[in-house]
């Protein structure tokens, strides 16, 4: 009996796992390394997991941290079974001078179980713009819910054609969201590097809404 319920102990187990990540640094026109990060979790466990901050790690090619970003919440916070959140962030790299000596994004994450609901949003009308001041989503978010939304965070997960993620932008409607309402969004935050517009294919959005 007590192996039974070790057994069904671990089978609902929270587990959330990185299964896709990207960081690109690039140098702007005033000089200043810059460095976009972004990474997809997965919730591979049979419970669902409410995710909680993420510290991203800039690492040096010959080992060092170049500096560190913390508080970065993931979109969305709450994860069913089998479905993802993406967490995405920019930053300039004090006093590095080249782009070369930026290797790659480590990230230390916290996640918990929960029986919360993701509260999730449904979007449409997505479009992808490659401006003059830069890249940016826009689309329609609709709050499918009875309950007036305070606040709706999205982000827009960016792949190019052969599905390779490129980076992501976030945001949020903070006017609040009617029962059953519909607002538009535009997402130009966080910086991107320059040619990532011109690569990208696919645009995957996700929603959620908080209630006070």
């Amino acid at each position: 009996e007590n192996v039974e319920q070790e057994q069904e102990q671990e089978e609902s187990e929270a587990l959330l796992e990185i299964v896709d990540s990207t960081g690109t640094a690039w140098v702007n026109s005033i000089g200043t390394v810059w460095v976009h990060s972004a990474a997809i979790f997965e919730n591979t466990g049979d419970t669902a997991v409410d995710i909680g901050e993420t510290q991203m790690n800039y690492k040096a090619t010959d080992g060092s941290i170049l500096g560190t970003s913390t508080m970065i919440y993931a979109v969305p916070e709450i994860v069913n079974p089998g479905e993802t959140a993406v967490i995405v962030e920019s930053t300039t790299l004090d006093g590095v001078t080249s782009k070369d000596q930026y290797a790659e994004t480590s990230y230390n994450f916290n996640y918990d179980s929960t029986d919360e609901d993701p509260n999730l949003m449904e979007t449409s009308a997505v479009k992808g713009i490659n401006g003059e001041y830069g890249y940016k989503v826009t689309g329609l978010v609709k709050n499918p819910t009875d309950v007036q939304q305070e606040d709706i965070r999205i982000a827009a997960i960016l792949y190019d054609a052969e599905g390779n993620l490129l980076g992501a932008l976030s945001g949020s409607v903070d006017v609040g969201l009617a029962p059953q309402g519909e607002a538009g969004f535009e997402l130009s935050y966080p910086n991107l590097p320059e040619d990532v517009g011109a690569k990208v294919a696919k645009i995957d959005v996700k929603s959620y809404g908080w209630t006070w």
